[in-house]
């Protein structure tokens, strides 16, 4: 038989974790702020810099920013994005 403080403390647990993570909708934003940034960046100085990448990879992840500079390079590369240097 289970302890009925042994099954809340598990809840409030899950319940921190779930407070924690981070919704879709702030990771979508983080996503678009992170390409923003890079492309503003890149017509700014012709490329992503080395120090605006560490500073976005510090701040929302490195999986965040990463997928960030390749989606903003893929439009570049398929001309879907033209970059005025």
């Amino acid at each position: 038989m289970r302890k009925f403080w042994q099954n809340s403390r598990a809840i409030q647990e899950d319940n921190r974790e779930i407070k924690n993570e981070p919704t879709k909708l702030q990771q979508n934003l983080a996503e678009l702020e992170c390409e923003e940034a890079i492309i503003e960046d890149k017509e700014r100085f012709g490329r992503a810099r080395k120090s605006m990448m560490k500073v976005l990879r510090i701040k929302d992840s490195e999986d965040v920013a990463n997928r960030a500079l390749s989606r903003v390079n893929k439009r570049i590369q398929k001309k879907h994005l033209q970059i005025n240097s």
